[in-house]
């Protein structure tokens, strides 16, 4: 096959994919741009697009602060360029260098985690903000490969093997179906340069050793490896969004208690893979990643012994399954030791210790009536608008040289974060400018530090 045939079949690809999906023509497609050859090659594509599927675009670049200085400073001239010739509005920010290596260490995340939860949520704010319809990732089939094989050796089930969605909410990923080979040989095909990430080179990172060394390997003994996995991929995918719609059928949570609530007869009538996908449904929209529940926490959903015996199912990574009645509640809870953290709501009058934090959270009357306040610490991506401007809160940390950034209550409501109460530890309270002063002062009053230990 020639280089130009290549090219069209990628074309045509992007093109089906879009039809397939039924995505709109005309939509605001915002594409998250790297500057290395997946991204770049998706940019031009869709651009190429523009006569036959004719979309709104745009394109969105993340400096995560990892890499040396002067790679960094490449990279954004580089894709400010890329962005320019082609006539693409280019939205993009800077994490000050070093910022995600701390989050990660002490969080005790992988600096992989750290960035791609850092990357997902500036995509999404930034696609907010500009009234995008979707963002376009350019993920292809390598990459779908490399993700089944990561999860199957980490121990994913069903909810995880079948690998990366072509499409979920507002994500797209034309390119999900074309190799890298393919790709590069478009790009050829239309001298086009690209950037190769230093990082890429580091098996310290997993994803790097998996395509690096482990795959390599397994194609020796099975050199029909990455077609079989996709294949695998595909009839999980099936698989999965069958159990996912039986579970929704079958299990409807109501909201409850700062949370979600179910009559617990109707929950343990159905089997347990059910009960297991419909709690791993709501983790997200409670703030909580899936991702990072493990299977041996969450698998007691799926045994009818435990469910019946203990009148606190689920306590930890900061979610709380009990019985109340004969209802159970998911709800939020203090993040538990295997994370330095808290997710706190102000929902009655009570009183909450945080011992790791030396936080005591002291609840009396709704600051305004209709609204529920969480307190909690700061997530990547976390942003508070000020009276300067929107600001994201870890370039706040940043400003004020803090430590223990974790410890530093962020407070939010229904239409976003509202304060950051770093007056606790020595640094300043900011507000949002729609919260008075009276406001103001009751929220920093629900607060105090402790030096003492509580039983």
């Amino acid at each position: 096959m020639s280089s130009t045939e290549k090219s069209r079949t990628i074309e045509q690809q992007v093109l089906q994919y879009l039809r397939c999906y039924r995505i709109p023509r005309g939509s605001a497609v915002m594409v998250a741009l790297s500057g290395g050859p997946d991204s770049l090659c998706l940019l031009q594509v869709l651009r190429s697009l523009k006569q036959r599927f004719p979309l709104r675009l745009s394109a969105v670049y993340l400096d995560h602060g990892i890499r040396p200085g002067h790679e960094r400073h490449m990279e954004l001239e580089f894709v400010n360029s890329v962005c320019a010739k082609l006539g693409v509005e280019l939205f993009w920010e800077r994490l000050p260098q070093g910022l995600l290596e701390e989050e990660s260490s002490v969080r005790g995340r992988s600096l992989e985690e750290a960035a791609r939860e850092a990357r997902y949520r500036f995509l999404k704010d930034t696609a907010s903000r500009q009234k995008a319809d979707y963002i376009a990732l350019g993920h292809t089939a390598d990459d779908q490969v490399e993700t089944v094989v990561m999860r199957f050796f980490q121990g994913i089930g069903l909810s995880g093997l079948p690998g990366i969605p072509p499409v979920r909410d507002n994500l797209i990923r034309p390119l999900i179906g074309c190799t890298r080979e393919r790709i590069l040989g478009y790009l050829r095909e239309h001298g086009s340069t690209y950037l190769t990430d230093s990082t890429n080179r580091d098996a310290r990172y997993l994803r790097n050793a998996v395509r690096r060394e482990l795959l390599p390997a397994a194609e020796r003994i099975f050199p029909g490896l990455r077609g079989s996995v996709l294949s695998l991929s595909e009839r999980l995918s099936a698989l999965r969004s069958y159990v996912e719609a039986e579970s929704r059928r079958r299990l409807k949570w109501t909201a409850a208690e700062g949370g979600y609530g179910i009559a617990g007869g109707r929950f343990i009538a159905v089997p347990g893979l059910l009960r297991l996908f419909s709690v791993t449904a709501l983790l997200n929209s409670m703030g909580v990643s899936s991702r990072r529940v493990p299977y041996r926490f969450l698998r007691r959903v799926e045994e009818d012994r435990y469910l019946t015996s203990r009148r606190v199912v689920l306590q930890g990574y900061g979610i709380r399954l009990f019985w109340r009645g004969e209802r159970l509640i998911l709800a939020a809870d203090v993040v538990g030791k295997n994370e330095k953290g808290y997710f706190i709501e102000e929902s009655e009058a009570g009183r909450v210790y945080v011992p790791e934090a030396g936080l005591c959270f002291e609840f009396g009357p709704l600051v305004r009536a209709g609204d529920r306040f969480l307190f909690r610490s700061s997530r990547t991506g976390d942003r508070i608008t000020l009276q300067g401007g929107s600001k994201t809160v870890r370039r706040l940390f940043a400003e004020w040289q803090a430590s223990g950034c974790w410890k530093i209550p962020v407070v939010e409501r229904r239409d976003g974060i509202v304060a950051v109460l770093g007056g606790l530890f020595g640094y300043e309270d900011r507000f949002h400018p729609d919260v008075s002063l009276e406001q103001g002062k009751a929220l920093k009053s629900m607060v105090h530090r402790y030096d003492v230990e509580v039983e």
